[in-house]
């Protein structure tokens, strides 16, 4: 077996720390490439937002706010509309709560962002507050059935089960031959069912 002369040992570093180097910039500019993201749970038919608006898509989650500043001054809403949604994809509610009230002090009447908010204030375990935002929602624009729908859900879970049977009637109604209409119907029998034990329960 040949003797390794120092010479051949310093080519063989080299070497080492060459490849070393190589595999360290293939990998970074991968990810740099394809970042990890967060998964986000797939949602069933009827959602009340493409992709991530269902009433029913997921419980209340609460997440520490820690990249949106108290005072938002950007004022271009289909900028702070992408910035909301990404967060709200990623499930980051709370963070997604102050760029809604942001874009509905730049656009009042925006139903879908009252939408949006409610079910965010909802996954913050905020139930009192996704309800009047969602009630200003549906007087701004009483012909949405998503905003009525998402009403419906959230009254529905916070345990006012005759607001619930309403407002979903509502969105039923608007919503006919439409997903909405369809997850309308499925939670007015849940709302209803809800109504029946509770008139039913011991005084």
């Amino acid at each position: 077996m040949p003797t390794l002369r120092p010479f051949h040992w310093l080519l063989a570093l080299v070497f080492l720390a060459f490849y070393g180097f190589a595999v360290f910039a293939v990998t970074r500019d991968y990810y740099i490439r394809h970042p990890i993201r967060p998964t986000v749970a797939q949602l069933p038919p009827g959602a009340a937002r493409v992709p991530a608006g269902h009433p029913a898509a997921a419980t209340p989650v609460r997440d520490a706010v820690d990249a949106i500043p108290t005072r938002i001054t950007e004022t271009n809403p289909d900028l702070l509309r992408q910035r909301a949604t990404t967060l709200f994809e990623e499930r980051r509610f709370a963070q997604a709560i102050p760029v809604y009230r942001r874009i509905l002090e730049l656009a009042a009447n925006d139903v879908e962002t009252q939408n949006d908010l409610g079910l965010a204030l909802y996954y913050t375990g905020d139930g009192a507050g996704a309800l009047e935002v969602l009630r200003t929602g549906a007087q701004t624009d009483p012909t949405a059935p998503r905003i009525w729908l998402t009403l419906g859900f959230v009254a529905l879970q916070t345990g006012d089960p005759a607001q619930a049977r309403e407002a979903l009637g509502r969105a039923r109604d608007l919503g006919a031959d439409t997903p909405i209409g369809t997850e309308a119907v499925r939670l007015l029998g849940l709302a209803e069912e809800a109504q029946k034990k509770g008139a039913d329960a011991p005084k």
